[in-house]
């Protein structure tokens, strides 16, 4: 039987990688995204997300943890 991705991690899997990325306070959706967490913030601000919550996203996701 195969695993069952969730909603939230199949918009990581699908999010740009080795950058900042900024979610909408739902966080169900990617709505900026930079090299640095300012320039995800910076982003999201003009898609017209103020306060964004802002994370890391991998070169690679990794379902192990260490």
């Amino acid at each position: 039987m195969g695993t069952k991705i969730s909603e939230f991690s199949r918009m990581l899997l699908d999010s740009p990688k080795n950058c900042c990325l900024a979610l909408n306070e739902g966080e169900n959706k990617v709505v900026g995204s930079g090299p640095t967490l300012q320039e995800a913030a910076s982003a999201a601000r003009r898609n017209g997300f103020e306060d964004p919550l802002l994370t890391w996203s991998p070169q690679e996701w990794s379902s192990r943890v260490s």
